[in-house]
Order: structure tokens, then C-alpha cells, then sequence
């Protein structure tokens, strides 16, 4: 049955085709009230934070819409708060002869198919709901589940710190911590992800010309924990961790951003996000 639901959830988005109208005010909430403090100060205030996962293709056309629309709700949050990141996968997700460069990697790839997804873009916020089957959240709907996220009180915070880079074989290597406030399972997973930014290279445009100057944005790159993660004890309160990666032999170190998440491995539900530029 979840299967079932998944399929008709993102047939329903391959139909409907994305625009990148500014979001309204009354569609949105920069704190509405909540419990949660959200931080526009940049100072580090403790806030449940949003990760927003859009997968898509340079060969899509409806995707730089679908993106559109993303970044701005992170210039409405903060990146502070709402954390962005571009997963390329799928048959769009490929070379061609008018796309020389693609994005997809293994880990990418792995998570487009243990979520049963056949077509971009499809988003998951938080990874919310995959228990019912309605992980796939089409980009209309990003806004109001974003800002209802972003009300949630914290039940964990992230640290995460840049340890060393050798430019030589191109290894970074990052640290942080984990900490609990509150209500955190037993089954904890964290993941620690890499992504790029600024990159210039050909995106298939919603008119299906191809622009070879197109900036792609929160790329994933790759993982330093492997597709999920690993399994964190958080029984004392707080824990470490210590993860190392090679970038990518055309990756530019300073356009990179590391993002860590820890997440409930029985739903798959994102508890706390974390990002820092590199």
C-alpha cells in the first residue's frame, strides 16, 4: 500500500508543473507563535531546524522552478534555520550531450530508490510522514509545512566544527556534537552529509531550452557516513563524532557546505539538522 501511495503522490507532481511565484506573506510565518525560537540573529539561538531535500535532475526542466522556490523560503527563514539540499538522481540525472556534467551519486541514487521514487522534482521536508506513505511533499506545499516545522520545539542540538583539510588527496575531516534536550528514541541515526554550491554548469529550463551557465546550488556531493548514517548513543546526554571524507576531484573546497542530521531510523523522521561552510 505504501508503495501504491508513493506512486500516485509523485505521479500527481510530474503532472503539475512547478512556477516560482513569490511566496505570499499570509503563506508563510517567521514565528507564529510556537514554542520554538526561531534564530534570525545568526547568533546560534537553539531552534528545531528544516531540512529540505529536493531531488532532482539537470536534464529536468520543471526542477529549476521546484528550486526557485525553495531558496526562497530560505531567504525567508535563513539558512540558519532552513537548510537546503539538492539530491540528483534518477533518468534526468544523467549526461547527455547537451549536459556534460551531472550530479548523481551512489548515495543519492540509493536514497531515490529505497524511497520508491521514479520522477523529480519531489521534495521531503524533515522526512516527515513516511510511515503513512506521504514522504513525497510536492513544492506547493514546502511553505506551510516548513513553517510549521520550524514552530516545533528542539529535542537535540548540533555542533559540528571543520578539523583539517589535505589539499594534497582533497580529505576534509569535521567533528561536532550531539546533545539532547528532550525526547530523543533509542534508535538514533546521524548522518553527515557533504554539498556544493555555486556550481556553473547546462540545466534543462521550464521552456526545455538548456542553459549552460545555470548556478546549481546545494548539491549533494557526497557522504561521509554512508547513505544513512550510523547509530549514535545519545544515553548520556550528549555524544561526539569524528567523520572524514575525500571530495570530489572537481569539487572546490570553498564553495562547500557539510550538513549532519540526526534522525529516528524507525520512520526515518530528521529530529535536528545542522550546516557550516567550509
Amino acid at each position: 500500500m505504501k508503495k501504491i501511495i508513493l506512486l500516485l503522490g509523485a505521479v500527481g507532481l510530474l503532472i503539475s508543473s512547478p512556477s516560482c511565484d513569490t511566496i505570499p506573506e499570509d503563506e508563510y510565518l517567521l514565528n507564529n507563535g510556537g514554542t520554538n525560537p526561531i534564530d534570525t540573529s545568526g547568533q546560534g539561538t537553539i531552534a528545531h531546524k528544516v531540512l529540505l531535500e529536493e531531488f532532482t535532475g539537470v536534464k529536468c526542466n520543471n526542477c529549476p522552478a521546484a528550486t526557485a522556490k525553495a531558496k526562497n523560503l530560505q531567504s525567508i527563514y535563513g539558512k540558519e534555520n532552513l537548510i537546503l539540499l539538492a539530491i540528483h538522481a534518477g533518468n534526468l540525472a544523467t549526461t547527455d550531450a547537451n549536459h556534460p556534467k551531472a550530479f548523481n551519486t551512489q548515495e543519492g541514487t540509493e536514497l531515490f530508490n529505497f524511497f520508491q521514487l521514479f520522477g523529480v522534482p519531489v521534495g521531503f521536508v524533515n522526512r516527515l510522514d513516511y510511515d503513512e506513505g506521504r514522504i513525497i511533499k510536492p513544492d506547493g506545499n514546502w511553505a506551510g509545512i516548513v513553517s510549521s516545522e520550524l514552530t516545533r520545539s528542539p529535542v537535540a542540538s548540533i555542533e559540528i566544527n571543520e578539523e583539517s583539510y589535505n589539499s594534497a588527496n582533497m580529505e576534509l575531516t569535521v567533528s561536532g556534537t550531539v546533545k539532547t534536550l528532550s525526547g530523543l528514541t533509542s534508535n538514533t541515526y546521524l548522518c553527515v552529509y557533504l554539498a556544493e554550491n555555486d556550481i556553473i554548469s547546462a540545466q534543462t529550463m521550464g521552456d526545455k531550452s538548456v542553459n549552460p551557465n545555470y548556478e546549481h546550488d546545494h548539491v549533494f556531493r557526497g557522504s561521509f557516513s554512508g547513505t544513512y548514517g550510523t547509530p549514535i548513543d545519545l544515553s548520556s546526554g550528549t555524544a561526539s563524532f569524528n567523520e572524514s571524507i575525500s571530495l570530489p576531484a572537481d569539487a572546490v573546497k570553498e564553495n562547500c557546505e557539510v550538513i549532519a542530521f540526526v534522525y529516528d531510523r524507525d520512520n526515518y523522521e530528521i529530529l535536528q539538522a545542522q550546516s557550516i561552510e567550509i
